[in-house]
Parts: C-alpha cells; sequence; structure tokens
C-alpha cells in the first residue's frame, strides 16, 4: 500500500480579544471570555495550499516552545498596527487599534521561529512586524508620505489587484511570486520606513512603497505586503506563497515535525 504524502503543518497567527473587549459577550460567549480569532481566508488557503492549518493563540513566552514543537512552517497574518513604541515613535492620531499583547507574543514568537530557523511567510502587518523585529521603522501611515499614492486600501472587493508590484529578477521570490510584474490587491495604511538590519527591499510598487523583504541569506522566509490569502479566493496564483511555504517547511534542510 502506498504510503500517503505527509502533509506540513502550518503554524498562523490570529487576532487576541481580551475578556475586557468581550464585556457583554459582544463576540460571542459570556461577558468576561477571552477569545482568540483567525482569519478564515487565511485558514482557507492553507488548507487549499496543500498543508495542514495549525492556528497559534497568544501564549506567553515559555509555551511557545511547546508551540514551535508542533509546526513545519509559520505564517504572520495581517491584522492592527504594531505599537509605534516599538520602533522609538508615539502612538499618531491616524493610528488604527494597537494590542500590546499581541506584539509582544508575536515579537517573541518571531525571535524563537528565526532561531529555529523554521520556515516563514510574513503578511501585511507580518512583513511590518519582520521589519521591527530587526530594527526597523514604518511610516504610520502612508498618507504622510506624498498625497498622489496608489490604492492601498480596499476593503470594499478585498480580494480584486488594484496594482501592480515589481519583483527583482535575480531573487527566488520572482519564481516564488509568478514573475518579476505582478498585479496585488492592497489593505493597508502603514508601510516599511527605514529598513531593518539583515533585510532587502525585494519588491515595490510604482509609488515607491515597499511591497515585498527577504533576510539577506535566508531562503525561507518572505514577507508580502498584501492578502495572497484574499486573492486566493477568486484566483490561484494567490496559492503560490502558500505553496513555497509548504515546499521549504518540508525541505531536507529544516526537520519537519513529525
Amino acid at each position: 500500500m502506498k504510503t500517503a504524502e505527509r502533509l506540513p503543518k502550518i503554524g498562523v497567527v490570529g487576532y487576541y480579544i481580551s475578556e475586557e473587549e468581550a464585556v457583554g459577550g459582544q463576540v460571542r460567549g459570556i461577558p468576561r471570555q477571552a477569545f482568540s480569532l483567525f482569519s478564515y481566508d487565511m485558514i482557507q488557503a492553507i488548507f487549499e495550499s496543500g498543508a495542514t492549518p495549525i492556528p497559534l493563540p497568544v501564549v506567553e513566552r515559555d509555551k511557545i516552545y511547546q508551540q514551535m514543537d508542533t509546526i513545519d512552517g509559520l505564517v504572520f497574518s495581517g491584522g492592527e498596527d504594531l505599537d509605534p513604541r516599538l520602533y522609538g515613535e508615539t502612538i499618531q492620531p491616524n493610528s488604527h487599534r494597537i494590542d500590546p499583547t499581541r506584539d509582544k507574543y508575536e515579537m517573541d514568537l518571531m525571535e524563537i521561529a528565526l532561531e529555529r530557523n523554521i520556515p516563514i511567510l510574513c503578511i501585511c502587518r507580518g512583513m511590518q512586524l519582520l521589519n521591527v523585529f530587526c530594527g526597523g521603522t514604518l511610516h504610520s501611515d502612508i498618507g504622510e508620505i506624498a498625497d498622489d499614492m496608489l490604492n492601498h486600501w480596499e476593503t470594499n472587493e478585498p480580494w480584486k489587484s488594484v496594482h501592480p508590484v515589481t519583483v527583482k529578477s535575480d531573487h527566488f521570490a520572482s519564481v516564488v511570486l509568478g514573475g518579476t510584474h505582478i498585479n496585488v490587491n492592497s489593505i493597508h495604511h502603514q508601510s516599511v520606513k527605514e529598513l531593518g538590519e539583515g533585510l532587502e527591499v525585494i519588491g515595490h510598487s510604482e509609488d515607491q512603497i515597499v511591497e515585498a523583504i527577504a533576510m539577506k541569506g535566508r531562503s525561507n522566509v518572505l514577507a508580502l505586503q498584501w492578502h495572497p490569502e484574499m486573492m486566493a479566493k477568486q484566483d490561484e496564483e494567490g496559492l503560490r506563497p502558500f505553496k513555497w511555504l509548504n515546499q521549504v517547511a518540508n525541505a531536507p534542510a529544516h526537520t519537519p515535525n513529525a
């Protein structure tokens, strides 16, 4: 009998909703009940790419090691603004919601995952988190850069491609993403400002917003500013980054968890 192919286990982060936020059962459940929430688009994209999603709730640092023992790859997903105090700046009037509890967890998670050489895909907030973790900074709102920006906030049809991205031609990302000129969706109001140490810009839009970054010397870390999991609802091209993550998660250089 042929042995079934082992599916990689891909961890994915989500939202943390504290018991204070959920007072009165606003999310569901009962008063004083906390929640972990995960994007169904993300979960579905991981399934459709040929992997098993493993939701990773916010936990204390000592329990992150247990989480890492259960996964082969990791997705840092979108969500709230990163606290600007993490990169030496202050909260601005145009800042969106900030969750220091999630920030602390994901910064610890990023540190441990990189130490363990876990393959990583960072999406939107996830890309900004990687940049800040490496010592970089963010534009608190891309409106501060110029008035004539491309549409970077399309929420009515979030799967819709709204602008092109140029990808570095001699980088593995151009193969992963399907070319050096691709079209992407966009739902973000912050962006990379000063690049973190050890990172390189490998994709940008026509208005010079950083759209993709990678770690120098590592071919198992990729960060994208757009949302391929939402694009995948209408176009299988959106699954490309997830299929890449599955491939590197099962590569001989990275020993998958049994």
